[in-house]
């Protein structure tokens, strides 16, 4: 799997069982191989996601010679077919992928076969995004680590040649690596906003792309940067926006120090204006999502979110549903952090309250000496956070997506809203799959086992039963009778997963865990390819220990190695 090998490199006995583990796991959630004697292939395969693995031979590459895979160590993983980032067409039942190897896939959702790719990267592509034009043209936008932003005609004939060749490329659009790409409109211009590792965001208006020629091969017009915005101090992994009730846009950009902001594009000077922070992450934000949530309001529309009604660019006025349902839309912004926790914030002042708002200024200067920015006070108290034991990397709040869907007269869409409109996702470095429930009594979470790496990307698919059945020769999913909901999810170990939100509850816990329990095992205990020994935690008044301690061959072959430099 890898285009690199680390097998000739100095590894630790941790190391090693970490690769013996993945091996063994990958063959495990490989969907191509029995678990059990009373276990069939489809029973396997609906266990661990329908897996769709990206390399063309990974039957043979992994399943056949696992100890290729294992002598990785540490360094086991998808190779150049590692998904950076994930996306899903609704419409068409496309998902889509951005891979370390410098391509975006484009693939069937039934099938799990690859219909186009995208080429051109010199680098690992970690981000993109699409617009369309006014003919009604989709077209694909790519940030890579080679600092280029590239164009390209979407197309949806299989094995389309002409797809790989970008209509334009912008060499050397950012300083340095692109991680994130997001398209968003403000007063009606559209603009890319692309940020990364140079600590900033570059704004570029797209107006030549949406008057493109059908038949067009290039662009003719060059894409200007229009702005530089340069308030992060840290480089910026992900953005995001949100159209409020006042029609303004927001956008949301968030660092490798855990700040957050949020900004709107003065219409006069075109420049990004800070007007608040989101603040209560430790270290680097990954993921963001923002949207609407559905509030159910209950008796008089003073006992609803915000009295304010009409007045809050965050909260809806009272609405009704065709059943006589009462509720409100109130907007929501939700981060994934390498701190190891998951938080929602409602971004609506008037959800705030006086003794939370001066809390928030405290919890603000008391965890970081930068300094505020923006004008409006800064939001540090989410109303639901998530604990997690290990770095998460995505979340995937259901109510934003299902609150869209709520009002319709479909009786699927009312279950899906009815049993998990309360319902979080998330996926991170420790491999499993989770679906929570923050605002239950009993708080409950579902482990579901698939990926054998790092998770990196979720997304909500919304099956249709017409696209199932045109491809109905092709798929290998069960076949869709009314319109379902499926999670999809991407890692570092080169496979995508697609999971029935109806059965993931039903799922089978985890056979195999990464690191074991503190409480299970002191550290020193033996550990194999099943399971792997616990980071050391220092003890309060003792000296922080990163890591693992070296056995006593490990240190006499570092001591010889040092005196040889002598």
């Amino acid at each position: 799997m890898q285009t690199t090998s680390n097998a000739t490199l100095f590894q630790t006995s941790y190391s090693e069982a970490l690769g013996a583990y993945r091996s063994r796991k990958a063959i495990h959630t490989s969907g191509l191989v029995s678990i059990s004697s009373t276990s069939c292939l489809d029973e396997v395969k609906a266990r661990y996601g329908y897996p769709i693995h990206l390399h063309p031979r990974f039957e043979e590459a992994v399943v056949k010679n696992a100890q290729d895979l294992a002598v990785e160590g540490s360094g086991a993983d998808g190779g150049r077919y590692r998904v950076l980032s994930l996306q899903v067409d609704n419409e068409r039942g496309y998902i889509w992928t951005s891979e370390s190897g410098g391509i975006v896939r484009q693939l069937d959702g039934e099938s799990g076969k690859t219909v186009n790719t995208y080429r051109g990267a010199k680098a690992p592509v970690p981000t993109f995004d699409f617009l369309k034009t006014k003919a009604g043209e989709k077209l694909l936008v790519t940030g890579s680590w080679d600092k280029a932003l590239r164009i390209y005609r979407v197309s949806n004939s299989p094995n389309d040649k002409s797809a790989a060749t970008p209509l334009l490329e912008l060499p050397d659009a950012m300083a340095d690596f692109i991680k994130s790409v997001h398209i968003f409109e403000s007063s009606n211009t559209t603009y890319i906003a692309a940020a990364g590792s140079d600590k900033s965001i570059m704004l570029f208006d797209v107006t030549p792309l949406l008057t493109l020629p059908t038949l067009a091969v290039t662009v003719e017009a060059k894409l200007k940067c229009i702005y530089q915005n340069k308030s992060h101090t840290r480089p910026v992994n992900v953005l995001a926006s949100l159209v409020g009730l006042d029609g303004i846009t927001r956008l949301y950009s968030a660092d490798s120090m855990g700040r957050v902001l949020e900004s709107t594009l003065n219409p006069t000077t075109l420049r990004l204006e800070v007007q608040r922070e989101i603040r209560g992450f430790s270290t680097a934000v990954y993921d963001l999502k923002a949207g609407w949530r559905r509030v159910e309001v209950e008796g008089e529309a003073s006992s609803s979110p915000s009295s304010s009604g009409g007045g809050d660019a965050f909260v809806s006025e009272v609405k009704e549903d065709e059943e006589g349902g009462r509720y409100q839309l109130v907007a929501e912004v939700w981060a994934a952090s390498g701190d190891k926790t998951v938080a929602g914030y409602r971004l609506s002042p008037s959800l705030q309250s006086s003794s939370n708002k001066i809390s928030s200024r405290i919890a603000s200067s008391s965890t970081t000496n930068t300094p505020l920015l923006g004008n409006q006070e800064p939001l540090s108290l989410p109303y639901a956070k998530i604990a997690h034991q290990d770095f998460v990397k995505s979340v995937l709040p259901l109510a934003l997506h299902l609150s869209s869907s709520s009002s319709s007269s479909s009786s699927s869409c009312s279950y899906y809203y009815d049993t998990f409109s309360q319902a979080v996702l998330t996926g991170g470095s420790d491999e499993h799959l989770r679906l929570h429930s923050p605002f239950s009594e009993d708080e409950n979470v579902v482990e579901i086992e698939g990926h054998w790496h790092e998770i990196t990307s979720l997304a909500l698919w919304f099956r249709s039963p017409s696209v199932s059945a045109s491809n109905s020769s092709l798929t290998v999913l069960p076949k869709a009778k009314n319109e379902e909901l499926w999670v999809v999810s991407a890692g570092l170990d080169g496979s995508i997963r697609r999971w029935n939100l109806n059965s993931i509850a039903r799922l089978p816990k985890p056979d195999l865990k990464p690191v074991l329990e503190e409480k299970a095992r002191e550290l020193g205990g033996d550990w194999d390819q099943n399971s792997l020994p616990p980071v050391t935690i220092n003890k309060r008044g003792e000296d922080a220990v990163v890591g693992l301690q070296m056995t006593a061959e490990e240190e006499a072959e570092l001591a010889e190695l040092m005196s040889d430099d002598d």
